[in-house]
């Protein structure tokens, strides 16, 4: 199979807006009738792909199957010299189970190997625009650039607010899988396991290090550092028939998944392997909490440590390192930082890695059972070892700013009858930094099991081919009550732990009921 496919996108959009009108009726709401009008025009692209496409199959005997593909991809968002990038797959599979030698049974119904090796481009970090930044355009206030006390005026002019990268290319993820299908038992029970190892190299991201701050230009795009996936996919599923009017099937799926940098793609001062910061990463007074490193996972989050609670000032005053305090304003009811380099004193130099918030293993189960015209089904799913940031305890639990309720938590914070407590004390200024230091006090396990949906529906299908002329068609109705999101088990303290590893106080998910007729003729 040989085909090829192309796009081009162009988008030009207009905004303007009136406010001062004379009459609010609303025959007069025009821009025509507006006391002062604004417009501001806004290009996005142009771009282009395209694609050649190739494609190789072939089976023999029912038993043993080879595929083959291969395309090239042309970006317009890309420098011309390396617009291009070649992506070749091969898939391989062997049905032992169709072999002579297979005993024939109704145990084993299905045995089949499966290999495949292939790779993908991505540019999903380049804009559109990216080519065309000499196009953008800005307005530059003088007034508030000079201090020009009655100084309006607005300049339109064009400028270069991006470096470009002229070896800027595909981004690459090439993977390899091996995996094994089975049926058995007539069928009703299907397993298949499989597990992959993935490899994405020339990752696009902007250069973050040795970029100089005086050249007037914001961070190129660049391809740098490689990133690998390596896990275990499981999946199962099992019909049973009790008798004509009753049946059921439970079904569900498990993934194993480890994640690390194998190569960070930079160097810092002294030639060893650098980082990459997150520097949005950060909530009110605290700083970057997520630092990526050589071996470590993508987003790991780089804290300080903690030791528990001071339960009176002469526990803090004795948190020493040669006869000096380490902690020189904590206090009874402040937290204990460990000093992780053991230079006396805590700073950026105790962070350590303590975590990502990529779950080591996700899992679902999904149960259903019909009895004549009733269907019940639930979903459940859930994550473990990850981990969440929760940054709204700067917010919820302390006292430092804001007038907005806080959690009740926070009657439990530590007070000299309440030593037990994980929370520090109250205070108007945080002496001790307990908030503002970006430690693992506010990293909490986002482990979690939830109840992802109930449906109970009844068929109506016979009902209705007796009283319309539906019966004529092929056609089924049913009613149905689900439940979205109805219980979630977890220890995470935030209002939903599905947080992606950053907590400020997200929105959680909703929990939906729905009541509905399902028709199709």
């Amino acid at each position: 199979m040989l085909s090829s496919t192309s796009d081009y996108y162009k988008a030009r959009e207009l905004l303007t807006n009136g406010k001062t009108f004379s009459d609010e009726s609303p025959y007069l709401q025009y821009l025509k009738y507006a006391g002062t009008t604004t417009a501001n025009d806004n290009m996005i692209g142009p771009d282009a792909n395209v694609s050649f496409v190739s494609r190789l199959a072939y089976s023999y005997d029912n038993r043993y199957f080879v595929t083959a593909s291969w395309r090239r991809d042309y970006a317009g968002r890309l420098p011309k010299e390396h617009n291009y990038g070649d992506f070749p797959a091969a898939t391989v599979a062997w049905k032992i189970s169709n072999e002579s030698f297979f005993p024939k049974n109704d145990f084993v119904n299905l045995l089949k190997l499966r290999g495949s090796w292939g790779r993908v481009g991505n540019l999903g970090s380049i804009g559109y625009n990216y080519k065309s930044m000499l196009l953008g355009t800005s307005y530059w206030d003088e007034q508030a650039i000079y201090g020009v006390a009655n100084n309006a005026m607005y300049k339109n002019f064009v400028f270069n607010n991006k470096a470009l990268n002229p070896n800027l290319t595909w981004e690459t993820s090439e993977q390899t899988n091996f995996g094994l299908d089975m049926a058995m038992l007539n069928e009703r029970l299907n397993f298949s396991v499989d597990y992959f190892d993935k490899r994405t190299f020339n990752l696009i991201q902007y250069q973050t290090m040795n970029w100089p701050n005086t050249i007037g230009l914001d961070p190129m795009l660049i391809n740098q550092g490689e990133v690998r996936n390596r896990g275990v996919e499981l999946q199962a599923a099992w019909n049973g028939q009790v008798n004509k009017n009753f049946s059921y099937f439970i079904s569900g799926n498990f993934s194993y998944l480890k994640n690390w940098v194998s190569d960070i793609g930079v160097k810092d001062a002294d030639g060893n392997p650098g980082v990459w910061t997150e520097t949005n990463s950060t909530f009110r007074t605290l700083p970057y909490v997520r630092q990526t490193a050589q071996g470590q996972p993508l987003g790991s989050f780089y804290l300080i440590k903690t030791d528990g609670i001071f339960n009176s000032d002469a526990e803090a005053a004795a948190y020493v390192k040669d006869g000096k305090r380490i902690q020189p304003d904590a206090v009874a009811g402040d937290l204990k930082f460990v000093d992780f380099n053991n230079d006396g004193k805590i700073d950026d130099g105790d962070r350590q890695y303590l975590g990502n918030a990529t779950p080591k293993t996700t899992y679902a189960l999904t149960l259903g059972a019909k009895y004549k015209n009733f269907s019940l089904s639930t979903m459940l799913q859930g994550v473990s070892g990850a981990q969440a940031f929760y940054a709204a305890k700067f917010m919820v639990l302390s006292d430092l700013e804001g007038n907005f309720n806080r959690v009740s938590d926070i009657l439990n914070a530590w007070s000299p009858s309440n030593t037990s407590s994980k929370i520090p004390r109250l205070s108007k200024n945080d002496p001790n930094s307990n908030f503002g230091t970006p430690s693992d006090w506010y990293l909490e396990d986002a482990s979690y099991l939830r109840i992802k949906n109930i449906t109970l529906s009844y068929d109506l299908t016979n009902a209705m081919c007796k009283w319309s002329h539906l019966k004529e068609r092929s056609s089924n109705m049913s009613v149905y009550l689900s439940g979205e999101n109805l219980f979630t088990f977890t220890k995470y303290s935030g209002m939903d732990p599905e947080t992606e590893g950053w907590d400020a106080m997200k929105y959680p998910v909703s929990r939906v009921f729905s009541f509905g007729i399902k028709l199709t003729y």
